[in-house]
């Protein structure tokens, strides 16, 4: 019986926010739970979009049964640090140490799954979990072996969304994937890539967050066209690490493109996506509170296996959309559900009918009704005397502040809970909104003012958090959301409720974790300087030694001394090697490592990468091949050092676990939809021991070993694979291993490079051309070995050397002799190799030597030091240790091949 619809308006919305408030607290204490309670960990947090319709799946199922729901929020789509995690951790288990223990755990999504998997034993021990919303299906089914887990998997309906696509938009040849770095994104990821066998005249592509900012993504999208469409996987961090929410996500991609934005997920729904087979969160929820109230009622966990969530997924679709991009809401699959659909005349006409003859039974009892009045009437005063007791209750018992602000006479109501949640006592300060006013911490008072004055004006909802002064002359963060409710005729608000809410806790965790951040970034940022000294400084001695095992070589060595030289040199490139993984590694780790495109053959390139193994593969008795299609084998625009860099370390892996048998470079090229642009496809195939499948999943982590233990007999950093798998990314590829125990590996891999249109790449001159004259050189080197070495190495070469040890000393030299070049050594005392470049370019005294070559000597192999002294007017720069063929380069870009 309805009565009084203003009264029960309010009533409705009151219960409304205390409903979601409760939603929104933390775990109530209680000294004893009154019946079976279970807890919830939610991988994420109450703003999230899943989170509600997940909550209402449970009480579906949990509130008629008399069951009890916590909840905890792991909120790890914003805050996914490992110091998160353990700072979440050490929360629950001093509050679950508090608590008397939970009859059934519950987890909602990836995160928390993998939180319960790792704590279980120390958390909660032997009590049963009941997973959900997991999309990691790996992850879920290992589950299913122990007998304290059951759930359900997140299945996305993938191929009924795409072929849905392809039905409703027959002209559409590409889909592009739009997906970031999280867990759940990564596992749709490799669903939709399985996929692509399925619609083999048609391209699955991916736009990665990973990889892409959110301005670079607004660029990809806005040039879709006609043939493409948008499958939203995942989108709440982009590849410079800036989270947004799952709505402001979904906004920024549908503001930057042309094209139907599909959706696997029902939160996507009314907000612009188009919709698809969507995945529902209410009765993933509502399974899994089914299935622990069957364990609750005595069923053994182990006889309730885990299920696949695909059966809840429906054909859901937005109409307004439909509209805009043209689609025939006919075409849509059998029992598709259409939101926002207009009903037609026809509906109109069929509901008006039955309503019209019920309008003669209402005509029929109206008399009955009228004479009922006066008793309803009379019910309906006691009901609401009785509505407005329980709601002064509800004021009195709740934690937070409620208040009720009346703009005529500036009037304002503040609960009970609003003065005890500041420590004050109820009525200790004037109801009015001046009180307020100067409660609010000076800092704050001016933003705070305008935000509700703004608001109010606007008549729209407002949330804002600011600090008031409690009793102890402290300051509390508060949370505090309102809402006008009433106006005048013109429109102006004539009353606002809202609530205050304590978020002190909050902040401090807040606080905590932006100085965790900043401690971590410090430590980062240390390790990439200490790795960058070591470097240097193992470069530096490094090059004393390859310089003389070089000069070693050229002297009069019989048959054994010969291969004492070649082994040392070989092991001395291969701690080179170490170093440069090292830095790379470090590079990649920062998002420092960047790719830059020149002129490179791409058969030379592949035959000069097998050359460099030729020694070690000689000792093995190993052949090395190269198959090169004729497709391929010109040249082409890309990084042809970092392409060598992936041919190293896969060669170099195949020769040191290949014992017998060839070692096979295959090389072709691939169309590729962008103009002047092709894919380059590669396999590395070996005989050697080959890969368990069980190691195939992470070969590609850092620092990963197969063979991890003391007695191993294939040694290595583990970083080899990880650059080769981030070089590959960074050149728009990706890599697939195939491998068999005793019958060896095939790594394949495509690149995106340009093609060159212009002449072919002039090689170097060979060693020994064009040996016209001798040069006279100037070598600025204050460490004493790497001077010897590197004027016997060019003496050796044929040349005169003059040696400085500071620059100083060069500047002195250069003022009174003629030299055709400088070797200039970049870190000296007195004064350094860059100072003393930008001295000989731009003195006046300097004027007659100022465009000498100057080939840079440094120990600092990143690029950005390589930049530095290219800007001081270095002609060429030489990262130690060097070897001989790298100065005789050298000295042939700078002289213009004069020797």
């Amino acid at each position: 019986m309805r009565v009084f619809p203003g009264v029960a308006a309010v009533l409705g919305a009151v219960l409304a926010c205390l409903f979601v408030l409760c939603l929104a607290s933390p775990i109530w204490a209680a000294p004893a739970w009154a019946g079976p309670q279970a807890l919830l960990i939610s991988s994420y947090h109450p703003g999230f979009p899943t989170f509600f319709r997940q909550i209402e799946g449970i009480e579906s199922v949990f509130d008629p049964a008399g069951v009890g729901l916590d909840v905890e929020y792991m909120d790890s789509k914003r805050f996914g640090s490992p110091e998160n995690t353990r700072a979440f951790r050490a929360m629950l288990a001093d509050k679950l140490a508090r608590l008397p223990r939970y009859d059934i755990i519950l987890t909602a999504d990836d995160n928390a799954l993998r939180f319960a998997v790792a704590n279980r034993k120390d958390l909660f021990p032997d009590v049963p979990v009941v997973f959900f919303g997991v999309n990691d299906q790996v992850l879920a089914h290992a589950q299913g072996h122990d007998d304290n887990f059951t759930g359900v998997i997140e299945a996305v309906s993938m191929e009924g969304t795409l072929r849905v696509i392809f039905r409703l938009q027959p002209k559409v040849r590409t889909v592009y994937a739009v997906v970031d770095g999280t867990p759940s994104g990564g596992a749709d990821l490799l669903t939709y890539l399985s996929k692509r066998p399925l619609f083999p005249d048609r391209k699955l592509a991916v736009l990665s967050l990973t990889d892409l900012t959110w301005a670079e993504l607004a660029g990809r999208t806005r040039a879709l066209g006609p043939e493409d469409a948008l499958l939203l996987l995942s989108a709440y961090r982009d590849a410079a690490g800036e989270p947004v929410p799952f709505e402001e996500g979904l906004k920024r991609i549908l503001g930057n493109t042309a094209v139907p934005v599909y959706d696997l997920w029902e939160h996507g729904l009314g907000l612009g996506a188009i919709g698809g087979k969507i995945v529902s969160h209410f009765d993933q929820g509502r399974r899994a509170a089914s299935m622990a109230l069957d364990i609750l009622g005595g069923t053994p966990v182990r006889d309730i296996p885990v299920v696949e969530g695909t059966e809840a997924n429906r054909y859901v679709f937005d109409y307004r959309v439909l509209k805009r991009f043209h689609i025939d809401p006919d075409d849509l699959p059998e029992d598709s559900r259409i939101l926002n659909q207009p009903g037609s005349l026809w509906r109109a006409h069929r509901l008006g009918l039955p309503l019209g003859m019920g309008t003669l039974v209402v005509l029929a009892v109206l008399v009955f009704l009228l004479l009922a009045y006066v008793s309803r009437l009379r019910r309906a005063r006691i009901g609401l005397r009785e509505s407005e007791e329980r709601l002064q209750t509800s004021l009195e018992a709740t934690s937070d502040g409620l208040w009720d602000w009346s703009l005529e006479n500036d009037n304002v109501y503040f609960s009970p809970g609003y003065y005890t949640m500041l420590g004050y006592e109820p009525g200790a300060f004037p109801p009015a909104y001046e009180s307020w006013l100067e409660l609010l911490h000076p800092d704050d008072r001016d933003r705070a003012a305008d935000v509700v004055t703004t608001h109010v004006q606007s008549g729209e909802e407002f949330r804002i958090e600011f600090r008031l002064r409690n009793s102890e002359g402290g300051w509390t963060w508060v949370m505090a959301r309102g809402k006008a409710i009433e106006w005048t005729r013109d429109g102006r608000a004539l009353r606002v409720v809202g609530t205050h809410t304590d978020i002190n806790d909050r902040k401090l965790f807040e606080e905590r974790l932006v100085k965790a951040k900043e401690a971590a970034e410090t430590a980062n940022r240390v390790k990439d300087e200490f790795i960058a000294n070591i470097s240097h400084e193992v470069r530096t001695p490094l090059n004393g030694v390859m310089g003389m095992l070089q000069l070693m070589q050229t002297s009069g060595l019989n048959d054994e001394q010969r291969d004492y030289v070649d082994t040392a040199l070989h092991s001395s490139r291969n701690l080179l090697r170490v170093l440069n993984d090292l830095l790379d590694f470090s590079k990649i780790q920062a998002g420092k490592l960047d790719i830059r495109e020149a002129p490179f053959d791409l058969a030379g390139l592949v035959e000069e990468s097998l050359d460099f193994f030729k020694l070690q593969a000689g000792d093995k008795a190993l052949e090395l091949r190269a198959d090169i299609d004729p497709s391929a084998r010109k040249h082409y625009l890309g990084d042809a050092g970092r392409i060598r860099q992936i041919f190293f370390n896969l060669v170099g892996n195949a020769v040191k676990f290949t014992d017998r048998g060839a070692i096979t470079v295959e090389a072709c090229e691939l169309w590729h939809p962008e103009p002047g642009r092709k894919r380059l496809l590669f396999t590395v195939r070996d005989t050697g021991i080959g890969i368990a499948e069980m190691d195939l999943s992470r070969i590609f982590a850092p620092f990963a070993q197969v063979d991890g233990s003391l007695t191993r007999t294939y040694q290595g950093t583990g970083l080899g694979l990880p650059i080769v798998r981030k070089l590959v990314d960074l050149m728009g590829g990706n890599c697939e291993v195939e491998s068999e125990p005793g019958k060896g590996t095939s790594i394949r891999f495509f690149l995106v490079v340009g093609e060159h249109a212009g002449a072919a790449v002039e090689a170097d001159a060979a060693p020994g051309a064009a040996e016209s004259r001798s040069l006279r050189l100037l070598l600025v080197e204050d460490e004493r070995v790497n001077r010897v070495m590197a004027r016997r190495l060019l003496e050796r070469m044929g040349h005169t050397v003059v040696e400085a040890e500071n620059g100083q000393e060069c500047l002195t030299l250069l003022r009174g002799q003629s030299f055709d070049a400088v070797l200039m050594d970049v870190q000296m005392p007195l004064l350094n190799g860059l100072d003393a470049t930008h001295a000989i370019r731009i003195a006046r005294e300097f004027s007659h030597v100022a465009t000498i070559p100057i080939i840079g000597l440094s120990a600092h192999a990143a690029r950005q030091d390589r930049n530095r002294a290219l800007e001081a007017g270095m002609d060429e720069y030489l990262i130690k240790p060097f070897e001989q063929r790298d100065l005789e380069a050298a000295l042939r870009k700078v002289t213009g091949g004069l020797r």
